[in-house]
């Protein structure tokens, strides 16, 4: 369905992200927002970020509020609902127009189920694999992804069941999701009771964005897969960066 009920002239859209202490991760997160701004799909679009770096997530929603937009549709550039989501932004948001009932907020939902987001995955899982060293069946392959993971118990669920949903469609022999922002899971306990017997080959997925510390941590863990069980195939498979 479109969204764009009126003129697009009359709509902004606010991309707002985490915000990362890695350069590289802004960079990708800026480059995102260009990419968006050459589609030409409405007035103005502007990028900002909730930690860390700048613009700041209010300086990008008031760069929105110009030249008689009425209609401002926030996209959080985030994978997983939780506090940023449900209580930052619109935090933000309320500050911002509290005094301007004229506007329209349209709040977008997280990322991290959407279809094209698990299609994307697809992609960049396969891309990973035609780098590998050496060819494995897929049944005897373990798709291992980490993602963040949020408070919203149901919410880790449904990306817990698209990824297992994506695994079988591929034909990986079994896929495990860890949450790594959570404290049920932490790498350590991972790393040490990670035995994955039947499986020749193991594809290690980071379920993030853009580049920073967690993808560095997971990057990392792959390298200690490899070096605890030799006998395997370790692969990273390259994040599900929106093109």
């Amino acid at each position: 369905m479109d969204i764009f009920t009126n003129s697009r002239e009359s709509y902004a859209i606010c991309l707002l992200a985490h915000g990362s202490r890695e350069l590289q991760g802004t960079q990708e997160f800026l480059a995102l927002g260009e990419k968006l701004w050459k589609r030409n799909i409405c007035k103005t679009i502007e990028c900002g970020f909730l930690e860390f770096a700048n613009p700041t997530a209010e300086e990008a929603l008031s760069a929105c509020h110009h030249e008689g937009i009425k209609n401002i549709i926030v996209l959080p550039s985030i994978l997983f609902s939780g506090e940023h989501t449900q209580r930052d932004i619109p935090n933000a948001v309320g500050k911002l127009f509290r005094d301007h009932p004229e506007v329209n907020i349209i709040f977008a939902s997280p990322l991290g189920t959407q279809p094209k987001i698990i299609e994307a995955c697809r992609q960049r899982i396969e891309e990973g694999e035609k780098v590998a060293h050496k060819s494995i069946p897929r049944p005897e392959t373990l798709l291992v992804a980490f993602g963040h993971g949020s408070k919203d118990k149901d919410f880790n669920a449904q990306v817990d069941k698209n990824f297992s949903k994506l695994g079988e469609n591929i034909g990986f022999g079994k896929t495990l999701t860890f949450f790594v922002g959570s404290p049920k899971y932490s790498l350590e306990d991972i790393y040490e009771s990670f035995t994955p017997q039947e499986f020749r080959r193991v594809i290690i997925f980071p379920f993030f964005l853009f580049t920073g510390v967690w993808v560095k941590r997971v990057n990392a863990l792959a390298d200690t897969f490899q070096k605890k069980i030799p006998k395997y195939r370790v692969s990273q498979g390259p994040m599900p960066q929106p093109s």
